[in-house]
């Protein structure tokens, strides 16, 4: 009897009785950071300045004001922690949305488009504010013990400079250097089970003081998890999931904190997601912007490359350069300088001047990418760089090809800050984005090494078939 008795109790859990509800409400705390809000709210600012030079912003005033109207609205509630929010829409059809440390929050197009209504967009809203309001970003930039400091590559090669623009390092920059970028392992945008979790229940406290129904977060999230693998998967879907791990059943937890909430009817809404959607679905596919297409990306390396070169691949293109030289922007976005030690200095300006290496851009003629033609724009590119060195001079222009693609190399000749004979090899060519150009520079004492070099560099100029 005793034996059968032990049995009995041991299969009870496993013969589906309920669990047992929580007697006490979940406690979800803001996080301790060293960063006062004032810095973080700049870290943030300058992050979204970087998001709107690599990102379409999309300008539609309709739209604009609809999101808006759901973000205020959550914006005001007390879990919103009195943070600055404010809201734009970006034409990227993949499912996404961040808020940045500080407030400045970005929705994708592709999000709107795979929800079904007003609710689980504020959801997602919701549940991104929240990664803010409870500090999450600025308390995982605190704990790197780099920041702060000068590690960026081009920072140790070019002697420190990377600059705010005012001939000091800002906020994104020292986090940029301390390995914090944009991207989608990016400390600011990617976070632990522990603080998804978190961000789940304050989201829906949010969403319930907002009047709009708390249960819309969790399911719009397992809903679209639920796609994964699947045909009905939604473009960029697998990275977000990435982003926002799962934590267990959302719906579980999410309702069991509903429980403690005060009863109301939830009648929140604008009644215009319909006509949102419409306007949404009908934006053009966004053009690439130089920015974005400079950044460094994940790729397998090229096999082949000449013995001595690594390659720097972009989103825009890929090119091989000397395994002794590092690779590294000034600015997040800016242009890619692949130089040796000591290649560059800081310019008298707060600039970097490129002694010997190379550097990469876009130009973007006066009247936008679409007049880029190459002879017209590479003239009008080279007396926008006279303007600023009145020591350069074109000694010969003559057609070449890079990638498949028609170009020019034009030699030009100048003298560096400290009054060294200087010779440059300005390659370009025409890209979707505007003019494609790479600048090969050294002393004229120095060519009969670097050149090898470059005609190498040259050779493995790659641009993708998808971005023209």
């Amino acid at each position: 009897m005793v034996r059968r008795l032990f049995a009995l109790l041991v299969l009870l859990p496993v013969l589906g009785f309920p669990d047992k509800k929580p007697v006490k409400q979940a406690v979800v705390s803001v996080q301790k950071t060293s960063l006062t809000r004032e810095q973080e709210t700049q870290m943030g600012n300058q992050a979204a300045a970087q998001v709107e030079r690599e990102m379409e912003v999309v300008n539609n005033p309709e739209v604009e004001s609809w999101l808006n109207q759901i973000g205020q609205q959550l914006a005001k509630t007390p879990q919103a922690n009195a943070y600055p929010y404010h809201f734009k829409l970006v034409n990227e059809d993949s499912i996404n949305a961040f808020a940045l440390p500080g407030g400045p929050m970005f929705v994708h197009t592709g999000l709107i488009k795979a929800a079904d209504n007003e609710g689980e967009v504020a959801g997602v809203l919701a549940h991104e504010m929240s990664h803010v309001a409870l500090r999450h970003g600025a308390a995982q930039v605190s704990k790197q013990q780099t920041w702060g400091t000068f590690l960026g590559v081009l920072g140790q090669a070019a002697g420190g400079v990377l600059s705010d623009g005012n001939g000091g390092c800002g906020m994104l920059c020292q986090a940029a250097q301390a390995g914090i970028g944009m991207g989608g392992n990016s400390l600011l945008m990617k976070f632990s089970r522990g603080y998804e979790h978190d961000a789940d229940l304050n989201g829906a406290r949010m969403m319930n003081s907002a009047g709009y129904d708390p249960i819309g977060l969790p399911t719009f999230f397992e809903k679209l998890e639920a796609t994964l693998g699947t045909a009905a998967e939604p473009k960029g879907l697998a990275l977000w999931m990435a982003s926002h791990p799962a934590t267990g059943s959302r719906i579980k937890y999410v309702s069991e904190d509903i429980q403690f909430y005060p009863k109301q009817q939830y009648t929140a809404g604008t009644g215009n997601f319909p006509r949102i959607k419409s306007v949404v679905a009908g934006i053009p596919p966004a053009k690439p912007k130089p920015p974005a297409l400079l950044s460094a990306i994940q790729a397998n390396p090229r096999q082949n490359l000449p013995a001595g070169f690594k390659d720097y691949d972009a989103k825009g293109f890929a090119v091989a350069y000397p395994t002794a030289w590092q690779a590294g922007q000034v600015e997040q976005g800016g242009s890619v300088y692949l130089i040796p030690q000591g290649g560059a200095n800081k310019s008298q300006n707060g600039g970097v001047e490129l002694l010997t290496g190379a550097m990469i851009d876009y130009y973007v003629p006066a009247n936008g990418p679409s007049a880029t033609r190459l002879q017209n724009s590479t003239l009008e590119f080279i007396e926008a760089l006279k303007k600023g060195d009145s020591n350069l001079r074109v000694e010969r222009s003559i057609s070449e090809n890079l990638s498949g693609n028609p170009a020019l190399l034009t030699k030009l000749t100048s003298k560096t800050s400290s009054g060294q004979d200087q010779v440059l090899f300005l390659h370009t060519t025409v890209r979707q984005a505007g003019l494609w150009y790479l600048v090969q520079a050294g002393l004229a004492s120095q060519m009969n090494d670097l050149e090898p070099a470059f005609r190498q560099m040259n050779e493995t100029v790659k641009f993708p078939n998808d971005v023209p």
